[in-house]
């Protein structure tokens, strides 16, 4: 693609593509924020799962220190471990036998172990020694639910950060078209469908013919002397409402490259010529009763006329856009 292409390209479907960084930013950012909320995630599962076994070995070894490791001591030993409100459960096996536990209820109070286990918990298990030797294990069960306390936290940062670089990234697509001018556009638009006004028609171009009998013998005087009578071409065309089809052809036919033209013109900075074409089209439009369309051209003269105006790009591609619907409006009528 050559680069005068690559610009017509940029400055024709730049709000395009606009648009489409400010999506594939959105999806970023939701990727990123997704990504981080499953990293934490992860990350606070394995430091729960460190946690238990950590909490089971010192357990483990503070029993292993105790003489008795079948006694009352132990059980004293659990009641006073889950004090801890991240404990879910605690169970001390000797011998392959459950000697003690507890675990918590729906209240989330201490209660005797019964082999029941109502919340998604994490296990973290120790051997139970004395002299060396194995003679038990130590389980210890911490709740999920700590987890998702820290997740709460962490998905409203995350939730907070996506909305701001949101806001940011919108306020800058905001400016872009501030700058092109299509807010005014957009503006004007919504005044229009709320005032619904009606497309304005063109007026008839010439006046009416002349009356009376000196009218007449003027008027057959001037068609001997000129080779092109306007005020007779006039009449025909009011007489014959069908001529129109004439007109709508040759229109098509003089302007059918222009849009292209038009924004190539504009790249290549040739103001002189757009403003030429732009006269052509404020002159043929009423011809075809264009409403828009002449008065875009004439608002695409003033803007190229204005070295201060910054909406010129704006006013090319509204004038370019304008008559590509009325070519195409044109060659339906055409085809009807």
């Amino acid at each position: 693609m050559k680069r005068s292409d690559f610009v017509l390209f940029l400055a024709r479907y730049r709000r395009w593509v606009a648009l489409a960084c400010w999506l594939l930013a959105v999806l970023l950012f939701l990727a990123q924020a997704a990504w981080n909320i499953t990293a934490e995630r992860n990350a606070a599962q394995n430091r729960l799962e460190s946690e238990a076994g950590r909490i089971a070995s010192r357990f483990a070894h503070l029993l292993s220190l105790n003489g008795d490791i079948a006694g009352s001591s132990a059980a004293a030993l659990v009641t006073g471990l889950m004090e801890d409100q991240r404990l879910y459960a605690v169970t001390v096996q000797v011998a392959d036998s459950l000697f003690t536990g507890q675990r918590r209820n729906r209240h989330w109070e201490a209660v005797s172990w019964d082999g029941e286990i109502t919340a998604d918990t994490v296990q973290g298990m120790s051997p139970l020694r004395r002299e060396g030797q194995p003679v038990g294990s130590v389980e210890v069960y911490l709740s999920r639910r700590l987890i998702e306390e820290g997740m709460d936290q962490v998905v409203r940062r995350e939730g907070w950060r996506f909305v701001l670089n949101i806001l940011l990234l919108s306020l800058f697509l905001g400016a872009l078209y501030w700058h092109w001018g299509d807010l005014a556009l957009l503006r004007g638009l919504y005044r229009r469908c709320l005032r619904r006004e009606p497309v304005a028609e063109a007026a008839a171009a010439g006046g009416p013919a002349p009356d009376g009998p000196h009218g007449a013998h003027a008027g057959a005087e001037a068609a001997a002397a000129l080779p092109v009578d306007a005020m007779q071409g006039r009449r025909f065309q009011k007489r014959h409402p069908e001529t129109w089809h004439l007109t709508a052809a040759l229109f098509r036919q003089s302007f059918a490259h222009a849009p292209t033209l038009m924004l190539r013109l504009y790249a290549e900075d040739e103001a002189a010529g757009l403003c030429h074409l732009g006269r052509m089209l404020v002159s043929a439009a009423p011809c075809l009763g264009a409403a828009r369309l002449e008065e875009s051209a004439r608002e695409m003269c003033r803007a190229l006329e204005d070295p201060a105006c910054e909406e010129r790009a704006l006013a090319v591609e509204r004038c370019a856009a304008e008559l590509e619907d009325v070519l195409q409006a044109l060659s339906g009528a055409a085809v009807k």
